[in-house]
């Protein structure tokens, strides 16, 4: 597959798209994807979401869907002649951007006319407009090359079909936890030919900020987002304070629709930047209460789920019994997947970007584990009989996750025997919590 006819159909790709999404599904314990009726049926679209977790990102959307999809990348990934032919195998373009230099700039002509035949074949285009990542609840300034993009579109076959930028939002369980949750949730499109019709402007730069004020409100609205300035990361944990306090459900959100907990963050948040604006010297004192709060609970090795309301013993013994029962299977998956778990935890301890981190993890999963699937096969197969070794496999298929889902249990678990003992810390959280709802 060439750059220039990278949307058409391969079937290398094809075999391996299957098997990535499978791969991408199983790097998280829940996934969710909403809005597809959103998704526009009478011309091309380019889907624009937020960007907070690296290639995890592109794996959700490219999984929230069947149809085919040519995404977009820093252009500096393609530096070596090796890794651009990959990317370029798996449908992504290099995307210069200005802090590249202008002479590098110009080179997004030539990326900027395979989008156009991408989007004039009706393959859908995926760039990240922040032209960055970053694991925050919030939402960077939105970059120029998606609306040049467009408006060459719909500039070149606007008149036979309109062309549409789609917004979506990501969102975590956790940035940085393996096998946490994904929520992939696409907005109302922007029909661009309509929308220029409505400008009255004729210079490109001039229809620009118009859709990008538009696109930045809309891609907001369809995540968990806190708008950018002091205390970000306390305004989060403050979030997840009062959702945990609130939840009726004592035993995480394993049966929590992801949906509902965003629309619920969200309303929480409102809530803390009104009375940010309305009391603005006591929610000083208040958020940086929080982050001496999170400073001390990460310190102690406490969850914050450990701070849902619920009655202490009966929440211990029952985490104990599924512990002691799933115990077997989890010896199983320790050795069946040593090769795996012990390349991943190299890489991750590696990798000083932490928003990498679960990348890699994917990559162990997809790349190694086909490997030693195969590898497994052939030594279970000549050393046992044919029942055990089939055995042998089918238990080992789920093993890399059930690997992951038991420590994290244990985590919680000795979290939740520790916060019995920190009272103070309990009493912390509660204090917060008053001082917050007295305003």
């Amino acid at each position: 597959m060439g750059k220039a006819n990278i949307y058409e159909k391969n079937l290398g790709y094809d075999l391996l798209r299957p098997i990535v999404d499978w791969s991408t599904k199983h790097s998280f314990r829940k996934v969710e994807v909403r809005g597809t009726e959103n998704l526009p049926t009478d011309g091309p679209y380019i889907i624009a979401p937020n960007h907070c977790n690296t290639l995890m990102d592109a794996l959700v959307i490219l999984r929230s869907g069947r149809c085919s999809t040519v995404f977009g990348a820093r252009a500096d990934m393609f530096n070596n002649k090796f890794i651009a032919n990959i990317m370029y195998f798996l449908r992504i373009l290099p995307m210069v951007r200005q802090r590249d230099g202008l002479r590098n700039v110009l080179k997004n002509t030539e990326t900027q006319e395979i989008i156009v035949n991408t989007l004039e074949n009706d393959v859908r285009f995926c760039i990240f407009p922040e032209g960055r990542h970053r694991p925050e609840k919030s939402l960077l300034p939105l970059g120029k090359g998606i609306f040049r993009a467009a408006l060459a579109a719909n500039a070149r076959f606007g008149d036979r079909k309109p062309v549409y930028i789609v917004p979506a939002g990501i969102e975590y369980g956790d940035f940085f936890r393996y096998r946490s949750t994904s929520l992939v949730t696409f907005g109302k499109p922007i029909n661009v030919t309509e929308f220029i019709k409505t400008l009255d402007v004729e210079n490109e730069a001039q229809m620009m900020e118009p859709m990008r004020r538009e696109l930045a409100s809309r891609i907001s609205e369809l995540f968990t987002y806190i708008p950018d300035g002091e205390h970000l990361k306390e305004k989060w944990v403050l979030t997840k304070m009062l959702s945990i306090d609130s939840a009726e459900k004592p035993y995480g959100n394993f049966g929590t629709c992801l949906s509902e907990s965003m629309k619920n963050n969200r309303e929480l948040i409102s809530g803390i930047g009104k009375a940010c604006e309305e009391h603005p010297e006591e929610m000083e004192k208040i958020l940086k209460d929080v982050a001496e709060f999170d400073k001390y609970r990460r310190k102690d090795g406490i969850s914050i789920y450990s701070f849902r309301k619920h009655k202490d013993i009966p929440v211990i013994a029952g985490k104990s019994l599924a512990a002691l029962l799933g115990l077997p299977y989890f010896v199983f998956s320790a050795l069946v997947s040593l090769p795996m778990w012990t390349l991943e935890t190299f890489l991750r301890s590696k990798i000083k970007d932490r928003a990498f981190r679960n990348t890699a993890s994917f990559g162990v999963k997809l790349g190694l584990g086909i490997i030693w699937f195969l590898i497994l096969a052939a030594l279970m197969f000549c050393l046992t009989p044919w029942y055990v070794a089939l055995g042998t496999l089918l238990l080992f298929v789920p093993s890399y996750s059930i690997f992951h889902d038991y420590l994290e249990g244990m985590r919680r678990f000795v979290s939740d025997i520790r916060i019995t003992r920190c009272r103070k810390l309990r009493k912390r959280f509660a204090s917060i919590l008053k001082d917050y709802r007295s305003l």
